[in-house]
This record gives C-alpha cells, structure tokens and sequence, in this order.
C-alpha cells in the first residue's frame, strides 16, 4: 500500500514538473506584445509630383523678304501702273522705256517727261527704303521727282510726298500741295546739290514709322517727320524733262521698337543736422 502510494506521488510530481516546463516554454515562444508607440507606422505615400507648366513660346521675329528689284526682276510692268494726265491716248511704253544696259550693266529706265505722269508700285510700302541711280542727259534745268506713301485715288497729282528732282532743288521734300497730305516739318537743303548734267547720282529714301530720311551721293541732307500718310505706294515722276533711272532696289524694313519709357529716379532728401 505504502509502495503504491509512493509510486503515485512520483508520478504526479513529474507532471507537474512537465506542466511547468511546457509553460514556462509557451511563454518564451510567444513574442512580446508591442504598445501602440512601438508599432511601425505604414510609409506615407509620395507626394503628387507637380507637372511643369510650359514655357510661352519665344516670340520670333518676322522674315524679311530682302531687298526687291523694281527694273531688273522680270517684267517691268508687273511691278509698275502707269498713271498719266492723258492716259486714254498716250502710250506707257513711249513715255517709259526700258534699255538693255549691256554686258555686265544695269538696265536703264529712260522716261521721256511727255505727258505728265507717273509710275507708281503695285505694292503698298510702310516700313522700307528705296534706292535708285538718276541721270538727266542733256537739259541743266531739268525736272522731275519721287513721291512717296502715294495714296489713291490715281490722278495728277496725288496724295504724296514729294523728293524733289529738280536740279537746283534736288533734295526738297514737301507734301503734294492741296493733297491733303502733312508733315510735322519740311526738308529744304541749304544749298543747291552739285549734281553735273550726263553724270549718275544715288538717292537713297528710307522711311520708317512716317519719317522720311533722304541722303543724296552719300550725304544726309535731313529728315522730314509725323508723315501722314505713313504708307503708300512709290513713284517716279514725269514732268517734262527726259531723265534716265536704274538700279531700282526696295527693301522691306521691321518697325522701330516702341521706346521703353524710363523710370524715375528717387529724390534723396538732404541729411539733417
């Protein structure tokens, strides 16, 4: 009885023994609880990356056409009308005449200043300068002239300004009298050009924003300024002398920038004592 009893003890106490044992390893496997500081927040998500706005688009520059023979670049009555006091019985191509210059050699316009008249552009210039060689071949008193910014109705004499010709007055500029055409100011040269009969001479016309400057051989004889109008056609006068013309070039110019106005400069006040 003893025996039994003491065999059942040993048995119990070896089981509890195991119970602990399986316990004490239980809590040892299991991982330790986090608190809520320990815990790993998830990752923010990446913030929405802005989309570059898109640069304006550079503003560029007009292309000129360049410079535009009026004599030598095809047919001459593409890039003139003939306009006359008596147009319904005179003939365009006896007043105005176009002669081979030979080898090498410009053409030459010859107009014979019978009867009164002019050429005029097909095209409206505004912004350009015009350039020509002239020659009077035999007369010293002769006369004729470019008019500039022609306006319509066609008629002699138009709504123009006028660069004078005129031997003793080559250089003048004026507006056409009772055109209805005006100018801030007129040119009229000091004195009279020496401008030989049979020899050329180079007049160079550049007109930019209602101003006309004119330069004769090389020299600048002035400018005449607020033109109105501002833009027309070009012409070549005849007024009753023969003259020759060549090298009839116009090229088209951009507008002057608008001036920026300047900004005012602080007045300082003087030191007190």
């Amino acid at each position: 009885m003893r025996k039994q009893f003491a065999l059942l003890f040993v048995i119990v106490s070896i089981a509890g023994l195991s119970f602990c044992n399986l316990s004490a390893h239980a809590q040892e496997a299991a991982p330790p609880a986090k608190s809520g500081a320990d815990e790993k927040k998830p990752p923010a998500a990446p913030a929405a990356e802005k989309t570059p706005e898109p640069k304006p688009a550079e503003k560029t520059a007009p292309q000129l056409p360049g410079p535009e023979k009026l004599l030598n670049g095809g047919n001459f009555w593409d890039h003139w009308k003939y306009v006359s006091e008596e147009e319904k019985e005179a003939n365009r191509n006896v007043t105005w005449k176009v002669i081979s210059g030979g080898k090498d050699q410009p053409s030459v316009l010859v107009c014979s200043g019978k009867p009164y008249g002019y050429i005029r552009t097909q095209k409206i210039y505004e912004n350009f300068q015009f350039s020509l060689e002239w020659m009077y071949p035999n007369d010293p008193n002769a006369n004729s002239g470019i008019l500039l910014f022609t306006a319509e109705p066609d008629k002699v004499w138009p709504k123009a300004f006028q660069v004078q010709l005129h031997r003793p007055e080559a250089g003048y500029v004026f507006p056409t009298p009772g055109s209805g055409a005006k100018s801030a100011n007129k040119l009229s040269p000091t004195m009279p050009l020496d401008l030989p009969v049979g020899k050329w001479h180079q007049c160079v016309l550049t007109c930019r924003s209602g101003n006309i400057s004119v330069m004769i051989n090389g020299v600048k004889l002035g400018e005449v300024t607020g033109c109105d109008p501002s833009k027309g056609t070009i012409a070549l006068q005849s007024e009753g002398s023969e003259i020759h013309f060549r090298k009839l070039v116009v090229e088209v110019l951009a507008p002057e920038p608008a001036s920026q106005p300047k900004e005012p400069v602080a007045q300082q006040k003087p030191d007190q004592p």
